[in-house]
């Protein structure tokens, strides 16, 4: 069942386009609320070389993570030692930069985004370098020959971990790659608050933890798997899935059916993979801005995954009490 709610949840991403609101039904979400504070103080460059030692420190890491503003870790002036930079787009946790190619050449495209890792796998192709505490894995695309795309991963004994992917025409990638490295490692040990790059469009979900609901639920069991924009629990009897993210407009509504909770509006689907698990989205902020994201609008949402609609809405009523309405 867990397993299955997981990839309900993922299915549903594919579906994003089949579907839109009727003409003038689409809410207006006002403006863009200012950056949101910090839940604890961004830490120093030392953290993220020490290893949690219990369920405490390894929260501490999580949440710490999510309030680093992963754009600032790779800025434009940083990216401009690649290629005149195009664009730089954001996710809730990551970051996407279109670099111009030159004449004659394709377009070079970064992406990157911060994550949780128990540890740094070693197996199949790749190698693993050291810079400073942070173990790098850089992995080609293939196995002989020039890559035509690299992935490096730096991972930090705290557990965090940043990656980035690119493919760069005309330039070795995992040389680029490595040269970037350095510097990502060294701005991410500074911790820069959300915020800090200008590219990174505020929201209420910039570095909210999509765990603090089960405090507000009596029973609620929490699970080993820790994950970013996602928290995995046990309530009711039930495996809860709630996701943070950023959401086509137009897909809240696409094969649904609204409903409201307090007074909210919410939106109930059901699983691709089983009609039997509910499945509750709602918006929680207005609309990011029209070019801040790749491939379209976009806005943020909660999502709630669990076996039954009983159990679901009870879940999203107290995660929409942590996003009052402005």
């Amino acid at each position: 069942m867990y397993r299955r709610m997981a990839l309900a949840a993922a299915a549903l991403l594919v579906c994003a386009g089949c579907g839109s609101d009727d003409e003038g039904t689409a809410p207006d979400y006002g403006k863009l609320p200012p950056p949101p504070a910090p839940v604890i103080p961004a830490q120093p460059p030392e953290f993220w070389s020490q290893v949690p030692q219990d369920e405490r420190q390894r929260d501490d890491v999580a949440q710490a993570t999510r309030q680093v503003d992963v754009c600032a870790v790779l800025p434009r002036e940083a990216l401009a030692k690649v290629g005149e930079v195009k664009s730089v787009t954001i996710g809730l946790d990551s970051c996407r930069a279109i670099l111009s190619g030159g004449a004659g050449t394709e377009d070079s495209t970064l992406t990157w985004h911060a994550t949780l890792l128990s540890s740094l796998g070693s197996s199949g192709r790749g190698v693993t370098t050291q810079v400073g505490a942070a173990s790098v894995r850089t992995v080609p695309d293939r196995d002989a020959g020039e890559p035509r795309a690299c992935g490096a991963t730096a991972w930090f004994p705290s557990g965090a971990a940043v990656y980035l992917g690119l493919s760069t025409p005309g330039k070795k990638p995992c040389t680029v790659a490595g040269d970037l490295m350095p510097g990502m490692i060294e701005r991410w040990r500074q911790s820069p608050k959300q915020g800090t790059s200008p590219d990174t469009a505020p929201t209420v979900l910039l570095g909210a933890d999509p765990c603090t609901v089960r405090g507000k639920l009596a029973g609620a069991v929490r699970d080993d798997e820790q994950r970013l924009t996602q928290c995995l629990f046990s309530y009711r009897g039930e495996k809860i899935t709630v996701s943070y993210e950023y959401r086509v407009p137009e897909y809240l509504a696409a094969n649904s059916t609204e409903d409201r909770i307090d007074g909210r509006t919410v939106h109930r689907s059901v699983s691709v993979y089983d009609s039997s698990i509910p499945i509750y989205t709602a918006a929680v902020g207005p609309e990011l801005p029209a070019e801040s994201t790749a491939f379209g609008r976009r806005i943020p949402v909660v999502e709630v995954v669990a076996a039954t609609d009983d159990v679901a809405k009870d879940v999203m009523a107290q995660a929409l009490t942590l996003f009052p309405p402005r």
